[in-house]
């Protein structure tokens, strides 16, 4: 099949650092290309890809210190604008949310798929009532529910080949995410000190989201004292999988209906347990028990990191093999996209 995958243009595919829908996108558009398909990317300029890229920018938006705020939003709508005007090329359009995508669905007769990395029910229901030929996919079966139902559900994937697997942990805990108060960086410092345990937190202030700024500048930098608590802004994503690796357990408090969670199965796949909050996709990435524990309160989750050495790590990078790996989402991908194009 020929296959356009379009991303945002904001950030590189992959990411240079951690980051969860670029890399779903990165190994979707490997596995794809695996699997004989004729894939074009439309992505940043600066993306690696064994697909075709076409790219609007040389660079990432958020990595260009040239670029506007005018400028992303012209060349985010510019991006998917190409990638529809070749729209007779290919088999089927595969867009990425927040991509402007849907708006042009009902301009051509190629199917469109848009994968939900996140959405508000609005939003969806605005598209489903003014787009009927979009195909909206789903990440878990929490977002789905969230939705109303109706969405096919496609778990993001990683390579866990690439995940370095460390078979006992080490005398700290980490926490991977942007800083921002429903990602809960400030409550995984009460927790790690509740614990009697250093943590690491991996993470940098957002531009996106208003509250993130504040929100560091009060609750987690003046925490972060170099040693019961370090702080990575930015690191490259093979450092921040050899920092989760080495960690005793992954803590991700999260106050919010987190869509996926790939840094999860990340940390599955390096043997790290989770210790997490029950919210959106977690009760389907962490087995309370098994690859994990779930809680609700900090109490509860400190509680957890004194039983992860209960938790078999050997378990935890299988389970993230059967159930995360990327190849499996690159083939059910390939039989959705051969289920619209043939209707």
């Amino acid at each position: 099949m020929k296959i356009a995958q379009i991303a945002s243009i904001c950030f590189a595919v992959p990411p240079r650092s951690h980051g969860g829908t670029e890399i779903a996108i990165d190994r979707l558009t490997r596995g794809l290309v695996e699997r004989g398909h004729d894939v074009t990317l439309f992505a940043s300029g600066d993306s690696i890809t064994p697909a075709r890229l076409h790219a609007v920018v040389p660079r990432a938006t958020q990595d260009d210190p040239s670029s506007t705020d005018y400028l992303e939003r012209e060349m985010e709508v510019r991006n998917v604008a190409e990638a529809y005007a070749e729209a007779g090329s290919f088999d089927v359009l595969h867009s990425h949310w927040p991509t402007p995508a849907a708006y042009f669905s009902a301009t051509v007769a190629t199917p469109s798929v848009l994968t939900y990395a996140y959405i508000e029910k609005a939003l969806h229901d605005y598209y489903r009532s003014r787009f009927p030929n979009l195909h909206t996919v789903c990440v878990t079966e929490a977002q789905n529910r969230m939705l109303g139902g109706g969405n096919p559900v496609i778990r993001y994937g990683i390579d866990v080949d690439r995940v370095p697997f460390s078979a006992s942990g080490g005398d700290y805990l980490i926490t991977v995410g942007r800083l921002v108060p429903h990602k809960g960086a400030d409550r995984a410092i009460d927790i790690a000190a509740r614990a009697g345990l250093p943590l690491v937190i991996v993470g940098d202030v957002t531009p996106y989201l208003a509250e993130s700024e504040p929100y560091f500048e009060t609750r987690v930098r003046p925490r972060v004292d170099g040693a019961r608590v370090r702080l990575f802004r930015n690191l490259p994503n093979a450092e921040v999988l050899a920092l989760v690796a080495g960690a005793r357990a992954f803590l991700f408090p999260i106050s919010w209906e987190e869509p996926f969670g790939l840094v999860v199965a990340e940390a599955l796949a390096a043997g790290t347990p989770g210790v997490a909050t029950p919210r959106g996709s977690l009760p389907e990435l962490v087995e309370d028990g098994v690859t994990g524990f779930l809680a609700a309160s900090d109490d509860a989750l400190a509680d957890a990191v004194a039983r992860v050495g209960e938790i078999d790590r050997a378990r935890c990078r299988r389970e993230a093999q059967a159930r995360f790996g990327y190849r499996r989402m690159a083939a059910e991908y390939e039989a959705f996209y051969r289920k619209i194009a043939g209707a």
